[in-house]
């Protein structure tokens, strides 16, 4: 269960220790946009996407151009999977419901391409989400690991429980707070999707736990007492949004654990370490003992990149063995990572001269 951070004030000191991030910001989008280019396309800035992909003066009916300035915010790339289609007698009419169909054939044009985060521009049901979860953890089986940020909104804590229930490990965080940025008041996708701009240009390895957001200045605001729809959603490690200082409109990320009971930082330093190791590279190669140190060299490169570089985790232990003439067994035993702090005390003592 994700708690609130929490400070207390007693005497003596206390050392807080600084953070050190990685970095890995690809998103893939799945929505409908004003273009009529339906294979996927990789763009790096946001004019160029909205050369091909539309405006947003084209609003409501294209979520997926609703949502591309946010998601520029950090965004290194968006892979741009389209499922509008175009009817009538010159195919001017455009059909912009996401259908399960259209999912389907969404994420197969998706399959094993190389991206970090998934955001799909409008909120699922429940159905269409057990399938994206179906689908990212087949992806994470063929080692192309991603993870989702995911925009969702019910109105009582029982259907957020429902919903909470088919969202799988692969998920980096639920947004279910319109926002306002910089002024702007948001729908719920493009409030996920300045989420996900945010989350993509941080480093893997920090948290969003009670970190200000840039930019965020205004929500909509839940109570967090026993019984309140914000008690509930902490209860399911759902991130909430609240102010933490309406003088200087200043807004937080509560706590980023996530339902599967681990922090938004170890989600994606998971995802980033699985990516990372080359084990394709033993592919084609002779079984022999210069594969087992070859496949040793690749684990301790990977290693050294998130330990001693990056310093995303603590450690990785791994074994490498050979399961029969033709398999490699490369068993990560144990990623160690830190713990989030979610509660300081300050400690402190007075002299009087």
């Amino acid at each position: 269960m994700a708690v609130e951070p929490t400070i207390e004030v007693t005497e003596e000191s206390v050392t807080i220790q600084d953070r050190t991030p990685g970095m890995a910001g690809r998103i893939a989008i799945i929505g409908a946009f004003d273009s009529k280019v339906n294979n996927i396309t990789v763009v790096s800035d946001d004019t160029t996407a909205h050369s091909i992909f539309g405006t947003t003066e084209t609003l409501n009916a294209f979520k997926g151009t609703d949502v591309i300035d946010q998601l520029f915010l950090g965004a290194s790339e968006l892979l741009v999977a389209n499922i509008t289609t175009w009817t009538g007698d010159d195919e001017d009419t455009p059909e912009t419901v996401l259908t399960n169909q259209k999912l389907t054939d969404a994420l197969a044009k998706l399959k094993h391409e190389t991206f970090d985060l998934l955001f799909i521009a409008e909120e699922l049901t429940d159905e269409a989400q057990t399938m994206v979860t179906t689908w990212l953890n087949k992806e994470f089986k063929d080692k192309f690991a991603h993870s989702q940020v995911i925009p969702l909104q019910k109105s009582t804590a029982a259907a957020y429980e429902a919903s909470i229930a088919t969202i799988g490990k692969q998920v980096a965080y639920i947004n279910t707070q319109p926002l306002t940025y910089n002024g702007t008041s948001l729908n719920l996708n493009q409030s996920a999707a300045v989420m996900a701009g945010i989350i993509a240009s941080m480093g893997v390895g920090e948290s969003l736990t009670a970190k200000l957001l840039d930019g965020v200045t205004g929500c909509t605001e839940y109570t967090t007492e026993t019984g309140d729809i914000g008690a509930k959603l902490m209860e399911l490690n759902v991130p909430i949004i609240k102010c933490r200082n309406r003088r200087l409109n200043q807004y937080i990320c509560v706590n980023s654990m996530l339902p599967n009971g681990l922090d938004m930082y170890i989600n994606r330093s998971r995802d980033y370490i699985i990516n990372t190791l080359e084990a394709e590279l033993l592919l084609g190669q002779s079984s022999s003992d210069l594969t087992l140190e070859g496949a040793q060299m690749i684990v301790e490169n990977v290693r050294k990149e998130v330990v001693d570089d990056l310093k995303i985790v603590e450690d990785i232990i791994y074994e490498i063995t050979k399961e029969d003439s033709q398999t490699v067994v490369i068993t990560l035993t144990k990623l160690v990572f830190n713990g989030i702090i979610t509660k300081v005390k300050v400690k402190y003592s007075i002299e009087v001269q």
